[in-house]
Formats: structure tokens, sequence, C-alpha cells
């Protein structure tokens, strides 16, 4: 029964445009010449991609109501975005295709290079200034045949701005509610206009907010603070543009950050986590005689410290002092890397060849500083290899495209150990041996253009993700109780049969749909091993299946409207249901569905363009989910709809106004307090303003 309605899913995605496409004998006049890079690892149009991708542009980003990279993400159909406390978390994470609440399933890069950690699978989504972003680009479904690890759900492509004239520059200040204040600035040149000589940028953001309370009024203590925020962050990148074709570039970030978690006893900040980051890249375009080439090459630096303190109220003081317990925590992490690849066009081909390495490391260390000094230390380090050959064809006039590549990836963990002086945890002391895996990785995909209206796809891809060095190694707390490493955990795996269709029926109406099926094995999960005490174990097998579907109106597009520069409707519907379908050590979980993955969601709302006051406004609904693995009804996360908006306006009618704007962004205007999953006993920012002005010169 329940593969029939997986593949009425998937018909759904195309039956409905194939048929209206039967009535109309003209093709639309729209634009289709857009170009991406992430999809093939070269420069390609996005219509003669066979699969789902999907571009923000810059002026899509400056329309958003979003303070973040990620925010704005969750506006597209197909990603779930969890960030608990707004602005203020300390983590969030963006997946994509319903493969459960972890990060590291979702490859995400900056300018080509990888921002997932390798011992936790994260990215800190924090350090990306907006400012910096010139587009981004997002790859739906798995991508290892050419990136390999941790693109199992996806690809998402940040890609940053250079500059395009002799001087330019912006600044900006921002002031929002719970005293949140912001500034951003960006500062760059070039020799020539042309696309030849030398350039460099610089930009800067400050953020400082004292935050808000997230616990509720009946639940607060004594030692209840804001959740408080400061980052500071600084970009610099340098290049040379020998002509079109050959650059090369150079950029380094700096980032740090503090974020507070709402307790403080007696350690200064509270209990907090802080971020110290430094980032270089090194990037080289090459072409020559139709040859292409890129290699990129990497070194990011993380320090990550967190301080931990709880105490239990009691009148006696001595008791009272004895029951406090301080734990702080620092990890260093390391990754780098080369990423390479060359392309060749031969007649209806284009040939595609890369290798890539990496390199992780993990270097943690948990210490008390009350009672009995303890410690405990997790270390390791993960090196993965591979190599990737794709072909590209084109016939019958670029109507068939066919799109066909193989990987193979080689993943060693290696130097893994883990001691302690905690008595009830000395048992895992141990060196622990290396491991290797071998992985191919094919996909093969399929495009036909019925119309230059009405396209449709077809693909299958095969996608894998190597065990974390956290889940290998490290043993000790986590969010609601204890974990044990797993020195044995092996990498998953997961096949995606996909097919969708692209219609525009009208030069102004522009329609899309997906289907798909996947079954993740030997998925990694979390399971139970004794009361309080979990593992990552590979549990068997997880099958999701699920449909998006896209629309685009605008009415006015064709009117003479002088109040119009722009009006356009949106909306998008993802359907995902993701469920334990083997699990041979817990048989009371096969049938459930995968935790804090909601089966609905969708995204509503417009876009109005005037010469008096351009506005966004948006509707994001997120469906009901669980909280455990037994998807137990007391766990249930209620949905939740959340309404947002931005209105702005050049000040062009000032003198000198030319060249500024002011705006007022607003997020969850309804004011809807809601509890989310990464803070069960806390409450959402609720409804927060940002008024931003603006200055070019």
């Amino acid at each position: 029964m329940r593969g029939i309605v997986v593949w009425a899913a998937l018909v759904i995605a195309t039956v409905p445009f194939s048929a209206a496409a039967a009535q109309k004998a003209e093709p639309a006049s729209h634009e289709m010449d857009e170009m991406v890079v992430t999809a093939t690892r070269t420069e390609e149009p996005l219509k003669s991609i066979p699969g789902r991708v999907e571009v923000i542009s810059r002026e899509d980003l400056k329309e958003m109501p979003v303070q973040t990279v990620d925010e704005a993400l969750s506006y597209i159909s197909g990603a779930h975005l969890e960030r608990a406390s707004g602005p203020y978390s300390f983590k969030s994470t963006l997946t994509l295709r319903g493969l459960g609440n972890e990060q590291g399933r979702t490859l995400v890069l900056l300018d080509g290079v990888p921002m997932n950690s390798s011992d936790m699978g994260d990215v800190n989504w924090n350090r990306i200034n907006m400012e910096d972003v010139q587009r981004i680009e997002i790859l739906k479904g798995p991508a290892a045949s050419i990136y390999g690890n941790n693109a199992m759900g996806g690809v998402i492509n940040i890609i940053t701005q250079k500059p395009t004239k002799i001087a330019e520059g912006r600044i900006s200040t921002q002031y929002g509610t719970y005293d949140d204040w912001q500034l951003r600035g960006i500062a760059g040149f070039r020799t020539a206009e042309e696309k030849k000589g030398l350039w460099g940028r610089v930009s800067a953001f400050y953020h400082d907010s004292p935050g808000y309370k997230n616990v509720p009024s009946d639940e607060q203590t004594r030692y209840t603070v804001k959740n408080y925020i400061t980052e500071k962050t600084i970009n610099g990148k340098v290049g040379w543009d020998f002509n079109e074709s050959n650059s090369l570039e150079l950029q380094y970030t700096r980032d740090n950050q503090s974020v507070g978690e709402g307790k403080e006893i007696f350690a200064y900040n509270g209990v907090h986590r802080a971020y110290d980051t430094g980032a270089w890249q090194g990037r080289l375009n090459l072409g020559y005689e139709g040859w292409t080439g890129l290699i990129n090459v990497y070194f990011n630096d993380t320090n990550y410290d967190r301080t931990q303190e709880n105490i239990t109220d009691s009148s006696d003081v001595q008791k009272y002092i004895d029951s406090y317990s301080r734990t702080d925590s620092k990890v260093n992490r390391q990754e780098l890397g080369v990423m390479t690849n060359v392309s060749r066009v031969w007649g209806p081909h284009t040939f595609t060849a890369g290798f890539d390495y990496r390199d992780g490391l993990m270097d943690g260390t948990d210490y008390s500083r009350t009672g009995t000094i303890t410690f405990a230390t997790d270390y390791g380090k993960i090196r993965t290899l591979g190599g990737f050959l794709q072909d590209q064809m084109r016939f019958l006039d670029d109507k068939l495209i066919f799109l066909a590549g193989l990987r193979y990836d080689n993943a060693t963990t290696y130097d893994g150990r883990y001691d302690t002086n905690i008595s009830s945890l000395s048992s895992y002391t141990s060196n622990y041996s290396d491991h290797t895996w071998d992985q191919w990785s094919p996909r093969a995909s399929a495009k036909y253009f019925f119309m230059d209206n009405l396209s449709a796809y077809l693909s299958y891809a095969h996608a894998f993700r190597a065990p974390l060095l956290d889940d290998m190694y490290r043993t000790g707390k986590m969010k609601g109780g204890y974990k044990i490493s797993n020195p044995s955990l092996g990498p998953e795996n997961l096949d995606t049969f996909e097919v969708g269709s692209d219609y525009q029926p009208l030069d102004n109406l522009k329609l899309s749909g997906s289907g798909y099926f996947s079954v993740g094995h030997d998925f990694q999960y979390y399971v139970n091993v004794s009361k309080g005490i979990s593992q990552k174990q590979n549990v068997g097998e997880v099958q999701i299946w699920g449909m998006e579907l896209n629309a685009e109106y605008d009415p006015f597009k064709f009117m003479d409207i002088d109040v119009l520069k722009k009006f356009s409707l949106f909306a998008n519907y993802t359907f995902n249901d993701s469920r334990i379908t083997d699990f041979p050590g817990r048989p009371d979980l096969v049938g459930k569905l995968l935790s804090y993955t909601p089966q609905n969601s969708a995204n509503v709302g417009f876009t109005w363009l005037n010469k008096y006051i351009n506005n966004k406004f948006a509707v994001q609904y997120v469906g009901e989910m669980y909280s455990d693995d037994i998807n137990t009804s007391n766990t249930t996360i209620a949905p939740h709809a959340l309404l947002n908006g931005k209105i702005w306006r050049n000040l062009d009618f000032i003198k000198y106004g030319e060249n500024m704007e002011l705006s007022l962004s607003a997020q969850n205007i309804l004011d809807h307090r809601y509890i989310d999953y990464r803070n069960s006993n806390g409450e959402n920012p609720g409804r927060m303003l940002f008024l931003e002005l603006t200055c070019k010169f």
C-alpha cells in the first residue's frame, strides 16, 4: 500500500503539468539563462540541470525579513530550520529532504569549501555576514557523486561578493527588540571595472544584545538571566583577475562569538558558549582553449569554549555550597583540505573530473572546577580522499540532457583516544583502533524539454555519511543525559529516486514540483543503552518519501501601472514521511517517524515593489512533529505559523538621500509563543522588530 502511495506522490509532481502543456502549442517567453555552479561543479545554465536546484539572489536576500542566512533558507521548500531562540540561538540546524535533525547530512559550502565540522557535522551559521553574500545555490537530493561525505540531503553553496566598481562601499546600522544593535560595513576596489586587474574587499559585522529570558516567568529562578549574544566578524578578500577565465584570490575570516544560555550562578557570564574561528581560503580559476579548472585550498581553525554550572537551593548554607558544580569544556577543531576539478566540452559531452582531500581534527577536554578535580579528554582525526568522473550529454538540440557521475571515496578515522579520571567512565579509557571505509557513489539523471516552457526530469543517486568523531570517540554529557562513544560506528548510506517537472504556462506564472523516495541503510541514530545513557548506533533502515510543490505568480507584470514596479505572489508546500522501517535492536521503533522532522510545512506570501514603500510579507508554517523516538503523544511539538514582514524605502526625497535606504523588519508579527525542540523548557523570542539604515558610497 505504501509503495502505491509513494509512486502516486511522484506522479503528482508531473502529470498536471504535462496535461496542461498539451493545451498550449506556443512556448512562453521567459528567462531561463541563469547560471549555477553547485550542481555539476562547473558553470551550467540552471535550465540544463536534471534535478532540483534553487537560487536565492542578492536581491531576494535583501528583501527577506531575516537576520541570518539560515533563516533565509527556511523559505525554500524541502528545508527545515531549527533555531529555537532566534538570533540568540547558540546553535541552529538547517536540513533538507526530511533527513532528521542532524546538520551533518546536508553539506554546506562557503565559496565552494565545506563548513561542516568533522566532529559534530554542524555549521556555525552565525559567522556568515549577510553583507558578504552574493547568491545562495541549493542543490536538493544526494550529491555524493561529486561532493562525497555529508551531501545526503543536498548541498547549500553560499557564494560571496567581489567588488564590481573602481571604489565602492556600504555601511548599515540596525537597532531592534531586546536592545539589539548591529553594525555592518564593506569597502572594495578594483583597478579596472572590466574583469581584469587587482581587486580587494573587506567587510565587518558587529552584533550585541543582552537578549531575553526564554524561561516562562512562572518557572524562573533567581539564577535565570537573559540569553545574550555578542558577535564580531571581519572578512578580507584580495585577488587578481588575469582575464575572463583565469584568476587568483585569497580570503581570510576572523569570527568571535559569545552566546549566553540564560543561567548565571557564580561564573562570569554564566552558562555560555564561545567560538573563536580563523578561516583561510585560496582559490585558483583556470581556463585555456576549452579547458576549465579550479583549485580550492582551505584551512579552518575553531576554538570552542563552554561553561556549565548548576546548584541546588537549600536553606543549609553548607549543603548549598556543596551542591554547586561547574564544568568547563575546551575543544579545538581544525579542518584543512583541497578541492579540485577540471572540465572540457567535446561535442555534446561536458566531461568533468576532480579530486578532493580533507583532514579533520577534534581535540577536546571537559574538566570540573569544583569538588574533586576531574577531567575527560577526547581526541581523533578523520581523513577523506575522493575522486570523481562526470559526463553531461545533450541531444536533440538540447531537448534531452543526461547526467551521469561516479565517485570513489576513502575515509579513515585515526589516532582516536579517550582518557578520564572519572571513576564511572574510566572503563571507556582507550586508544582506539583506526577504521577505514571505501565508498562508491553513482548518480544518473535525465531531463527532457517537451516544449520550451515545460520540462521533466528523473534521477537516481547514492550518498553516504562517514561517522562523526564526536560519536566515535567522545563519552560525556549531552542534552538529556549522557552519551558513550561507539568506535565501531560505520557509515550510513542513502539511495534516492526522484522525479520532477517545471512548467511556465504564462510569462508571469511559474510552477514546479518534485517527488522523491529514499531508503537509508545503516542509519546512524541515538539509542538508549541504559537509563539516561545513549549511544549512536547503525540501526538498520529508514524510508523517506515526500514531495515539494512551488508556485510564483506576478498578476500585474504586463500592466502599465505606475505604482507597481513588481508584485509577485509565491507559495510552496513540503510533505515528508520519514520512518524507521528496520531496527533489529529496537523493534518497538519500527514504523515510527524520525523525531524533530515535521511531515508538513509551507510558505506563502507576496513581494510588492513600488515607488512609495516596498514591502514583503510571508507566513511560515511548520507542522506537528515528535521530540522522542517512540512518538508518544505527550512529546508532540505542536504546529505553528509565523507571520513575518519587511517594509523599506529609498530616501531619494531628501538631500543626498538617493544613496540611503530605511527599512523595518518584523519577525513573528503576531507574537506567537511556542516551545521548540532545542529548548524544551524555553520559549522563542516572540515578536521582534528591527529598524535599519543603510548608506552606499
